[in-house]
Order: structure tokens, then C-alpha cells, then sequence
């Protein structure tokens, strides 16, 4: 019966190639890798949020001019937190996983009142928004890439 049953199904597949720790070290690299794209990316939305313009927009006129700015620092926040949600973190990647999707509330949050409040003629509420946004942001990024290091694999 076995016979017959392997030779309608094919022969059996081991269930991996490499050993479970092999496994492990594998997923981890590739979840490091793709936590580590997601922060490169979103730096590079915070070096362009928060670089050479970054002293005119740190006035409630300057503010104003930058909905455009807004709203595309909106957009690659929203979509580094779309990726990082669709992540399977690893066992050994639990914690970590949980403390970088919560920094998404934040920085999601920040950029959509700042656009919102842009929009809406708010320049004294995006301004208090940006700059607290800019205090910690690089900090918070280099964080979690020191977390991230910590991860075997």
C-alpha cells in the first residue's frame, strides 16, 4: 500500500534539505535582510523628510510649503509598515518583531498629521508634529538596527 501510495505521489520529499538549525539560520538571514531593506528605505525617507530643507521647513511658513514632501514621507512610511506587516518573524525574532511594528504607529501617525494638518492650514500643529518626529527618528531607526544585530543568523 505504501509502494502504491508513494508511486501515485511521487517519491517522498524529505522535509528539508539542510538540518533544523540550517533552516532557522536561513529564515533569520532572509528576515534580516528584509528588516534591513525596510530600514535602509526608511531612512533614506527620513534623510530627504529631514535633510537639506529640513531648516525652512522648521517654520510655520516653511511648514506649509511642504505638503508635497508630506505626503510622499506619508506614502514610504505606509508602505514600509504594509511590508513589515506581511514579515514572519523567526522564534528567535519575536520581541524584535513586535518593537518594529510598533514604531510604525508612530511614525505612520506623525506623517499622516502632518500632512492632515498641512492641508488643513494647521502650519503650528504640523511644525510641533514634525519637529518632535525629527528628535527621535534617526535615534529610533538606529535602535532597532542595533536590536536587529543582536538576532543570531
Amino acid at each position: 500500500m505504501a509502494a502504491v501510495l508513494l508511486a501515485a505521489c511521487g517519491e517522498a520529499k524529505q522535509a528539508s534539505d539542510g538540518s533544523p538549525t540550517d533552516i532557522a539560520n536561513a529564515e533569520r538571514r532572509v528576515y534580516k535582510d528584509t528588516v534591513t531593506a525596510i530600514l535602509t528605505d526608511e531612512r533614506a525617507a527620513f534623510d530627504a523628510f529631514f535633510g537639506p530643507e529640513a531648516d525652512t521647513w522648521a517654520t510655520l511658513e516653511g511648514i506649509s510649503g511642504a505638503e508635497q514632501r508630506a505626503t510622499e514621507f506619508h506614502h514610504v512610511m505606509s508602505d514600509a509598515q504594509a511590508r513589515a506587516t506581511e514579515l514572519e518573524a523567526p522564534t528567535l525574532a519575536t520581541l524584535f518583531h513586535g518593537t518594529f511594528l510598533e514604531h510604525f504607529d508612530r511614525f505612520v501617525g506623525d506623517a499622516e498629521v502632518i500632512r492632515d494638518a498641512i492641508r488643513a492650514g494647521q502650519a503650528d500643529r504640523a511644525l510641533g508634529t514634525y519637529e518632535r518626529l525629527r528628535r527621535g527618528a534617526f535615534e529610533r531607526l538606529d535602535f532597532l538596527s542595533d536590536r536587529l544585530a543582536l538576532i543570531d543568523g
